[in-house]
């Protein structure tokens, strides 16, 4: 409960952080790309203190990314780097825009946006964190192999509308203050997913094309946790539950200590759940 006070008592200080200051913006513009030569994999990390970010796949075969920035040179700095391991076969690419001034942002900080495209030719490991704004991911198409990313302050989306052509892992999202919303993560074809909620409310779709048993850990913060589940998935859950939150668990039957849903026994495809509620509710809807 601590950790959500905090929170909650930090966000006057967001709003007095990113509007005090007067000095005005200098926008400035810029653009990249890398063509994909020996890469077989490509390492992602995408870092954006204030602004909006927008990242997927690109379908242009010979291209390994390309990118277009908009930003207030007055205040941030973008730093941009991109090297190969000694055989060339694995890409890495290091990507941030940072601020370079003490607490004083200012509302045109906002006109930060980053847009990046990534090859949809290879396996991709992606990790992206932003501070305070809006993030989209558009994973469709992408060969993910692991995917982390954290919200900070701000709405996010991911949407994955084609399966994954490649196992994944583990998928990581973890949210701070705001909303997230996410289409088709059974799309990902992975072996772990695990949703940290921090103040917010959270719609999970995971509708797609399941292809493997996986393991799914769900944190509850400040806000409802809503899943949408296919049928054709069995479901069993283990909770652990704060005596604030509620859960809700239709079409499940109690066995013990865990909850299983009706078809799980004759289930081709079965997911462990284990889920942690806060002062916020869970909520299980078949589709």
């Amino acid at each position: 409960m601590k950790k959500w006070a905090w929170i909650l008592c930090g966000l006057p200080f967001f709003a007095g952080c990113y509007f005090a200051s007067d000095i005005p913006a200098e926008m400035d513009s810029m653009s990249r790309e890398q063509l994909l030569k020996k890469e077989k994999t490509l390492r992602a990390t995408v870092r954006i203190d204030v602004g909006t970010l927008e990242i997927s796949g690109s379908e242009v075969a010979g291209n390994l990314y390309t990118l277009g920035l908009d930003y207030d040179k007055s205040s941030f700095k973008p730093d941009i780097q991109y090297e190969t391991n000694p055989g060339g076969e694995e890409g890495r690419l290091s990507l941030s825009l940072e601020g370079i001034r003490e607490p004083g942002f200012r509302k045109e900080s906002y006109g930060n946006s980053l847009r990046l495209k990534l090859s949809n030719s290879i396996p991709t490991d992606l990790k992206a964190y932003t501070g305070v704004g809006n993030a989209r991911l558009s994973l469709t198409g992408m060969k993910l192999f692991r995917l982390d990313f954290e919200s900070g302050v701000g709405g996010a989306k991911v949407s994955v509308f084609e399966p994954n052509a490649v196992s994944c892992d583990y998928i990581n999202l973890k949210n701070g203050v705001g909303s997230i919303e996410a289409v088709g993560l059974g799309n990902l074809n992975f072996r772990e997913f695990g949703f940290d909620g921090g103040v917010g409310g959270a719609d999970l779709d995971f509708t797609g094309d399941w292809k493997q048993d996986a393991t799914v850990r769900i944190q509850v913060g400040v806000g409802g946790v809503h899943l949408k589940l296919p049928r054709s998935i069995g479901v069993r859950v283990e909770t652990a539950k704060h005596f604030l939150s509620g859960m809700h668990l239709d079409g499940f039957t109690q066995r013990d200590s865990e909850y299983f849903s009706e078809n799980y026994d004759s289930a081709a495809v079965k997911i462990f759940m284990h889920v942690t509620t806060g002062i916020g509710g869970f909520k299980i809807t078949w589709i």
